[in-house]
């Protein structure tokens, strides 16, 4: 089954992209990047949109990126994952993002480059690019860093260990961590006390946080997808991922 990504218009001025595909865990695929690029798009232009919630479904927010994707990227030129978090980075207004379950490589990405994040107490976050000869995306190898400081981040980084959502709060990837499937609860009550304050105001103190960031992050984007495009070439990732295809049909 395919990914979908569903966008649903708040009256009072929210708009929820739901990433949706239980059976897959949620994995996303280019047509998965198109939506919600696309999605962002709607919410930017959309003057009746003022806070964007990005979410999974109950149990799971996102397993990352399609490993075929990395197969298919051994003939490519460009990353639309990495085109897609771009674009968040750059979202004007203010985001939120609830997870529970899991959230794994670009799910972990995605959280980095929201204002707003929460996750259920056993949601399990993991970056196991390593794991499969991959290097990381989506500017996780400056902003993580910048959060958990070098060690942290290379604990997780370079050794791909799982970390629960305590850990992840206390690095500063999560706002809070909630009780199990109340993360949402949380991002729409978060998403209220946003909605109370001046627009404008919000508009204005987002732009000033991020303006620091953008020619540092931009920058990690470009390394980090001439960097992965590169390892997607290599037989070395290439067969570590037909071996965890493999491994999964004899399980």
């Amino acid at each position: 089954m395919a990914t979908r990504i569903s966008a649903s218009r708040r009256n009072n001025g929210i708009m929820v992209l739901k990433i949706s595909c239980p059976e897959r865990r949620n994995i996303l695929d280019e047509a998965s990047y198109t939506q919600l690029i696309e999605g962002l798009e709607a919410a930017e232009a959309d003057d009746s949109v003022r806070v964007l919630i990005i979410t999974g479904t109950e149990n799971c927010f996102t397993a990352g990126n399609d490993l075929a994707n990395y197969q298919a990227l051994a003939e490519a030129d460009s990353v639309t994952a990495i085109t897609f978090l771009r674009r968040l980075h750059a979202f004007p207004k203010p985001a939120i993002a609830a997870a529970e379950g899991i959230a794994l490589g670009l799910g972990i990405s995605i959280l980095l480059h929201c204002d707003f994040a929460y996750g259920g107490h056993s949601t399990r976050f993991q970056l196991p690019f390593t794991h499969f000869a991959l290097s990381p995306l989506g500017g996780t190898t400056w902003l993580l860093p910048q959060l958990a400081g070098h060690k942290a981040a290379a604990q997780m980084l370079l050794l791909g260990q799982a970390f629960t959502a305590n850990e992840a709060r206390e690095v500063g990837l999560l706002t809070d961590a909630t009780p199990d499937g109340r993360a949402l609860e949380q991002a729409f009550d978060c998403a209220g006390r946003l909605l109370a304050k001046p627009f404008d105001a919000l508009l204005t103190t987002k732009a000033l946080l991020r303006e620091g960031q953008v020619e540092a992050v931009n920058a990690a984007l470009d390394r980090e997808e001439k960097a992965l495009l590169a390892r997607c070439r290599t037989p070395e990732a290439q067969g570590a991922i037909d071996a965890f295809y493999a491994r999964r049909r004899h399980a």
